[in-house]
């Protein structure tokens, strides 16, 4: 597989994350009001995923992952604090308001953002080596 071809795919699987991501984020937000500052940082994840598809498909056939590493990198920080704040809530006894179905989703969204933040770093790793290596030649 190319390396520029990992990119796209990955730019369009993002574009469709975010008709999954969005609407529920926000439908799991509404209660608490959409300016609470836990929905607005999952806001700018939002954002930042969608400009970093965007210019990385947009830059075709050039490679661009640089944002698209900087997006999945915010919400793989926000997702990791969000997943642990559950933990410790249930760990202390508390209770989730949307139940076990909040911590296995929030999860799994966590470890999603951090295979593809594990991917954008190899991408933009190998985009500095190839941009090196044209310059030593």
């Amino acid at each position: 597989m190319k390396v520029r071809s990992l990119e796209t795919g990955l730019s369009w699987f993002t574009l469709a994350l975010l008709l999954i991501y969005a609407p529920v984020e926000t439908w799991a937000s509404i209660d608490y009001g959409l300016l609470n500052p836990f929905y607005i940082v999952d806001l700018i994840a939002m954002v930042l995923l969608l400009a970093g598809a965007l210019v990385s498909l947009r830059a075709r056939p050039d490679p661009a992952p640089g944002l698209l590493c900087a997006a999945y990198g915010w919400a793989a920080a926000n997702g990791w604090r969000a997943t642990f704040d559950r933990v410790y809530e249930l760990r202390k006894g508390g209770h989730l308001d949307h139940g076990r179905a909040e911590i296995v989703g929030v999860a799994i969204g966590e470890a999603v953002a951090m295979i593809c933040f594990g991917v954008t770093l190899f991408l933009v790793a190998y985009e500095a080596y190839r941009t090196k290596a044209r310059r030593v030649k």
